[in-house]
């Protein structure tokens, strides 16, 4: 990618972010269980390179959490990303890459690992995804991705999480039928694969799609297809099965596995619907679709996501979100993994000046594993404060 091309203008935004949090059920267990505080603190720095047709960007923060009476829950995340897109007249490509450092345990973002364990261990992941598109004429283009991922867990194979490695590419062929109306078609195949039991898996997906233009305030975008995954799974291996007792929950070896190749086939399907108004976004998603895990095996999770933001005033906003995913585990060798978990809650934030904000929220948390009788639910607060001074910037 050519870094001189005409003025660039450089940028760095730096900002802090103080945390109090409280949680009565930061393990998500049923059995009893210490309340928690919390203190948290997150200095990040984002930055960034462009130019009239290339940009690159990029960030990078760190997270110290430290928990009254718990000291196994204390932990330190970081994160780095980078992102660049360089375009011609009919071409774009575009590469982002991150690096994480986080926890199973107390993931703020909902991943196909939430809920499957009640015991802090560390996780580390990594991506990588170039993009192509060409622009064949006004109406018509093509779109090659790829994307590979590493993840590894710290001591975790006791509690059954496995490091894997997932790769995935897709073409995706796209028809501006009208003003409002796109339609498009995608092709991917995606190979997952776990070291430890040597346990492989291959999926194949084809989906058809359009995205409609309602009106200036709102778009939306529906598509479904099939997919086909042939698994290949290891012989010798043992089988665990996981029960909760009051002490935890333990895995317990039922078998091992057996040399057999299956194959399994099931609808896959995603839509989101996105709504912007003067001072109101709506974002409304849902999705089923084959995702990896830590879990011995990928999962078929149903998702729903909902997002609603209100500026109340100049310096005042309020949002509400919503997140239910159902997971079922269709591969691997830990079996009873099943399980239904939703969070909910309201926030508000307030621009005290120019550089601080004062931010609460509140969020309901519950998940229901197929292996215990009851659900499992928690309740947590948070008040923070954000220093983010004016972003620098200078062209040359």
């Amino acid at each position: 990618m050519p870094l001189v091309c005409g003025a660039a203008e450089w940028s760095a935004e730096p900002s802090v972010k103080v945390r109090r949090e409280y949680n009565d059920n930061i393990r998500l267990t049923i059995h009893p269980h210490n309340s928690v505080n919390g203190s948290v603190i997150t200095p990040s720095l984002d930055f960034g390179v462009s130019a009239p047709i290339w940009r690159i960007s990029g960030g990078a923060e760190a997270t110290q959490r430290r928990y009254s009476g718990e000291g196994d829950l204390d932990r330190d995340d970081n994160l780095a990303r980078l992102s660049s897109v360089y375009k011609t007249e009919r071409q774009t490509w575009a590469l982002d890459a991150n690096r994480t450092r986080d926890s199973v345990l107390s993931d703020e973002a909902t991943s196909s690992d939430t809920g499957v364990i009640q015991v802090q261990k560390k996780r580390e992941s990594s991506s990588v995804k170039p993009v192509w598109t060409w622009m064949f004429s006004e109406r018509t283009q093509m779109q090659l991705a790829y994307q590979l991922n590493n993840v590894s867990y710290e001591n975790a194979q006791s509690a059954g999480l496995y490091d894997y490695s997932y790769r995935a590419a897709t073409a995706t062929f796209a028809n501006q039928l009208s003003e409002l109306n796109q339609v498009f078609v995608t092709a991917g195949y995606s190979a997952y694969h776990v070291p430890a039991t040597g346990f492989d898996s291959n999926s194949r997906n084809f989906q058809a799609g359009i995205t409609r233009t309602f009106s200036e305030t709102t778009r939306g975008t529906l598509q479904a297809g099939r997919r086909k995954t042939e698994s290949l799974t290891q012989g010798g291996k043992p089988v665990y099965t996981r029960f909760s007792t009051m002490l935890g929950d333990f895995l317990v070896q039922t078998g091992v596995t057996q040399d057999a190749r299956s194959q399994t086939t099931s609808s896959v399907f995603s839509g989101n619907l996105e709504s912007k108004f003067e001072n109101t976004r709506l974002n409304m998603s849902f999705n089923r679709a084959l995702d990896p895990s830590g879990s011995g095996g990928q999962v078929e999770q149903d998702t729903f996501k909902f997002d609603l933001n209100r500026q109340l005033t100049a310096r005042a906003s309020v949002n509400a979100t919503a997140n239910v995913r159902k997971v079922r585990a269709t591969e691997g060798n830990i079996s009873s993994d099943e399980r239904t978990y939703y969070d909910l809650g309201p926030s508000v934030y307030w621009q005290w000046t120019r550089e601080w904000t004062v931010g609460a929220n509140y969020r309901y948390a519950r998940v229901k594993r197929v292996y215990e009788d009851r659900a499992a639910a928690s309740r947590t607060t948070y008040l923070a404060l954000t220093y983010r001074p004016l972003k620098m910037s200078i062209s040359r």
